[in-house]
């Protein structure tokens, strides 16, 4: 190695280290091939591309394919809905950044203007019947493992308002035993107290598996996207089921409960005030 040569780059990806097997060696010849087109260190690029790439790959499943998902409206998208309790300021800088990466990577030519960043809908939560519905739902599959699936889905879900990457990655030993309480170990580490009615129904469910099982459909060999929207689709139901949605009633619910800002920042793993503010406009749904 001569004097000139760049030091070789090292990242550890705390986000998406459980799935950096997969998506790691596309984002490393992404970076160094962009990082080389704009005359910027490697490393500078890793913090904002990571989490967008897994979010493309995860949450909308897309192909690891640069054209597919630098595309202007993707990252629109990823901003306004992937960028959850972020301030308006810390967006747009994002979003400048990947779009100077979009410039490098993609042929099409924009044909629309930005939007503005504003403050993002939430998924609204399930009314009283949906939800019974839903219990209904997981009550009534066709084998043993596929209600035992659909009832860790609904408590972590409803009990515990995991988003869907949480809640794919949690193991047997991650519950406690008595279903009271779920450890999170993703980015945003936390132990969450699962809500009474849920703990039962967690505690039977799991009741069998061994520790380093998932809680969520045990034998899998990873934790990817599509996981829950392929266990649904395969019971051949018109219901709206969507850990996005469980999440969602269950902030609501917490808020009703008039729990501590502060302790339902920290269960939630929510960063700020604002992002749990906009949940209360659902507070009269019954």
């Amino acid at each position: 190695m001569t004097s000139d040569s760049p030091a070789p780059t090292t990242y550890t990806p705390l986000l998406a280290l459980p799935w950096w097997d997969t998506i790691g060696p596309f984002l490393t010849a992404l970076v160094d091939d962009v990082s080389a087109e704009l005359g910027v260190a490697p490393r500078s690029l890793y913090p904002f591309l990571t989490p967008f790439v897994l979010w493309c790959w995860q949450t909308k499943a897309l192909d690891l394919d640069r054209q597919t998902m630098f595309r202007r409206s993707r990252i629109e998208s990823f901003v306004i809905n992937g960028m959850p309790g972020l301030s308006r300021g810390t967006k747009n800088t994002v979003r400048g950044k990947l779009l100077r990466v979009s410039e490098v990577l993609v042929t099409e030519l924009p044909t629309t203007p930005l939007h503005g960043i504003g403050r993002s809908t939430p998924t609204p939560p399930y009314n009283a019947k949906q939800r019974a519905e839903l219990y209904s739902w997981s009550r009534t599959r066709g084998t043993d493992a596929g209600r035992r699936d659909a009832a860790v889905l609904l408590a972590l879900g409803f009990g515990a308002g995991l988003a869907t990457r949480e809640l794919l990655a949690v193991r047997r030993r991650d519950v406690a035993d008595d279903g009271s309480a779920v450890r999170v170990r993703d980015a945003r580490r936390r132990t969450v107290p699962v809500n009474d009615h849920w703990q039962a129904v967690l505690r039977r469910a799991l009741d069998e598996h061994d520790p380093d099982d998932w809680a969520f459909r045990p034998g899998r060999h990873s934790a990817s996207s599509g996981q829950v929207a392929d266990f649904v689709r395969r019971t051949a139901t018109d219901l709206d089921i969507r850990p996005a949605r469980m999440r969602s009633t269950w902030l609501c619910q917490r808020l009703e409960q008039d729990i501590a800002v502060d302790a339902l920042l920290a269960q939630s793993g929510l960063q700020t005030y604002a992002a749990l503010d906009r949940y209360r406009s659902f507070l009269h749904v019954s």
